[in-house]
């Protein structure tokens, strides 16, 4: 039997590693943090220490590249079929929607739009369900819930592995919307048995929900994405990574860890990724969207671990200016240049 870790231990032992800490307390969703750089009697530990683990070697996956700014619809007096060739001359080679300007097509309509992404060569790859499944009134909650359920028919149509979902928020709206109970025991049951349900009305599909983690809900680290889906207990239940939610003053100086941490922990389950950056200039807390490149993401060590990766994933640019997506996009090829990582053209 191998002796239990202790987080002073692993500390005098020189454990960098909060993904080992981690693993010492049996997959409590609450207990995750960077560990201590100065040790446990310091002062809040906000800095990153002098030296930390930041492996740049490449892998064999290539990233393809799509941008909110550039999706799907077929809402009327739109074709997606046209759509398709205009999303890759933009340089993207994979493409999402978002639930609220995607229907289901005629069999035809379908037919049409899969010979457009395969000859333009571009993956649909995600219909995104942005809804509270945890909504305090049990009315609209459900209401969310069935469309939820609905996007994964709309996927099925399209042959699309997986959908985004999230684990909502106690406050009356969206599920960005912070309140105090959001990280509760109660919302945390909630958002469990939301997606129990979602995936019990749903089971005779393959359809996975890829869980984007905010850091205004229950589901904010990359150890709540593993306990998440022990406690819902499905392999249905996956990721959709965004490390720029989990950001808060104690860890946005720090990312090159929390980048360590997420591919770690929830690897392979990680379906596909959103690329964004923020910065923290003012005395409040309040941390400013930026263009990649501006801000405390260290995009150098994201893209090589979704490189390495088993199989190639999308990278998805969001939250600019529409006219800051091609600077956004720029970047990111060059930094994938730097590191030796492919984009997929």
């Amino acid at each position: 039997m191998k002796p239990k870790i202790t987080r002073r231990k692993a500390l005098a032992a020189g454990v960098a590693s909060s993904a080992l800490l981690y693993s010492s307390k049996k997959h409590d969703a609450e207990a995750w943090s960077l560990p201590d750089v100065w040790g446990e009697d310091f002062l809040p530990q906000w800095s990153p220490p002098d030296r930390v683990t930041r492996d740049l070697t490449p892998g064999k996956s290539s990233i393809r590249l799509s941008c909110v700014a550039w999706g799907l619809r077929n809402t009327v007096g739109t074709n997606p079929a046209d759509l398709v060739a205009g999303i890759r001359g933009a340089g993207y080679s994979a493409v999402e929607a978002g639930n609220g300007g995607w229907n289901l097509l005629s069999d035809s309509g379908a037919r049409e739009l899969k010979a457009a992404l395969k000859q333009h060569d571009l993956l649909f790859y995600n219909i995104h369900v942005w809804t509270n499944v945890i909504h305090p009134d049990p009315e609209i909650r459900k209401k969310n819930q069935r469309e939820v359920i609905d996007a994964v028919e709309k996927a099925e149509q399209m042959g699309i592995k997986f959908i985004l979902t999230h684990t909502g928020s106690m406050a009356d709206g969206k599920p960005s919307i912070a309140h105090r109970d959001n990280w509760s025991k109660k919302a945390w049951e909630l958002s469990v048995n939301s997606l129990k349900y979602i995936l019990d009305s749903t089971s005779g599909s393959s359809v996975a929900l890829a869980v984007e983690a905010v850091n205004t809900t229950s589901c904010n680290s990359p150890a709540s994405h593993g306990r998440l889906k022990q406690d819902v207990g499905s392999e249905r239940i996956k990721v959709t990574l965004d490390p720029t939610n989990m950001l808060h003053p104690g860890n946005v100086f720090r990312t090159t860890e929390l980048l360590n941490d997420c591919f770690t922990m929830i690897g392979e389950d990680i379906m596909y990724a959103h690329a964004k950056d923020v910065k923290w200039t003012e005395m409040l807390p309040g941390l400013n969207w930026v263009v990649p490149g501006e801000g405390e993401m260290d995009y150098e060590a994201y893209l090589t671990h979704l490189s390495r990766l088993k199989h190639p994933r999308p990278l998805m640019l969001e939250f600019l200016q529409k006219e800051q997506y091609p600077q956004a996009q720029a970047f990111v090829r060059e930094t994938a240049k730097k590191v030796g990582v492919t984009i997929y053209d």
